[in-house]
């Protein structure tokens, strides 16, 4: 028993005396941090580190509220020695500013007015708000930032036709808050500009394979659903061919057509609302028969 005594008296187990360094505190999100640290330095470890233990409590107007909560945090590959405490004064509750109150309008001159309040819950002074917007169909929105004095944004280029996401936060020390998301419908209405790059793939004596693009986007003003093909003779002046593209693919093979002779031919784009412009007149010629089998 003596022996075991004066066993248990001498070895002493060691504790770190230094403590862990660069400890930084990072917000996340509204409901997470993130706590980063290095070990202190080698000659205060005095062994092996086994791990740390994290402190934190919620703190409100610069006072802690509640009892702290514990996290122990283990090295897998620790053997020995001892865990190192350290406390951690953390606001597990960060407060950005709460939603702010958005309104959309949208106009007949290919606009949406933006316009917004404050939210209800700012948590302190605003420093300001972020708008990103675009189409709902596309991947890359537009992000803008505005002081905390401006309230509204008249965006342009807004396209018929389409539906439109806002998505506005605003800001204050800790940073920006969540969004509020608005989406708004643009009627669709006739496409305002015409197919682009007619030309022909192919021809025989008899047939020709044309080609071309959609509509620029903006001009599109709606879901293309079919195309119309209007050609004619150029010696025939008044007796033109018009051929509906159903479903609305952007190529479409001419037949029946005469040898060695030279036409006219021109594409428009249609909506649910109506046809939209014929894109310039194209001229290709068929093959002589000898050429064309």
């Amino acid at each position: 028993r003596g022996a075991c005594n004066s066993l248990l008296s001498n070895d002493v187990v060691p504790v770190p005396s230094g403590p862990p360094r660069k400890v930084e505190v990072e917000a996340v999100n509204s409901t997470a941090v993130k706590v980063s640290w290095r070990s202190p330095v080698p000659n205060k470890q005095h062994g092996q580190i086994r791990g740390y233990q994290v402190h934190y409590v919620r703190m409100e107007n610069g006072e802690s509220k509640g009892q702290p909560m514990l996290k122990d945090i283990m090295l897998a590959d620790a053997q020995v020695i001892g865990v190192f405490y350290i406390l951690l004064w953390v606001a597990v509750k960060i407060f950005f500013p709460g939603k702010p109150r958005l309104v959309i309008s949208h106009t007949q001159m290919n606009t949406a007015l933006i316009q917004w309040h404050p939210p209800v819950d700012t948590f302190g002074p605003l420093q300001g708000y972020r708008l990103k917007f675009g189409r709902k169909d596309m991947d890359t929105f537009t992000t803008m930032e505005f002081s905390e004095k401006e309230d509204h944004f008249t965006a342009t280029d807004i396209h018929k036709g389409t539906s439109y996401i806002f998505r506005l936060s605003a800001r204050n020390k800790v940073g920006f808050g969540e969004e509020m998301v608005k989406e708004i419908s643009v009627p669709e209405e006739v496409p305002s500009g015409f197919p682009q790059n007619l030309h022909s793939e192919s021809s025989t004596s008899t047939s020709v394979q044309l080609t071309w693009q959609m509509p620029l986007l903006a001009e599109r003003n709606g879901i293309i659903t079919k195309y119309t093909i209007l050609y004619r003779d150029i010696n025939v002046a008044y007796q033109p061919v018009e051929l509906p593209v159903v479903p609305a693919d952007t190529t479409m093979t001419l037949s029946g057509l005469k040898p060695d002779t030279t036409y006219d031919v021109k594409v428009r784009a249609h909506t649910s609302k109506g046809p939209g412009p014929y894109s310039p007149s194209v001229q290709f010629r068929t093959l002589p028969v000898d050429q064309g089998r």
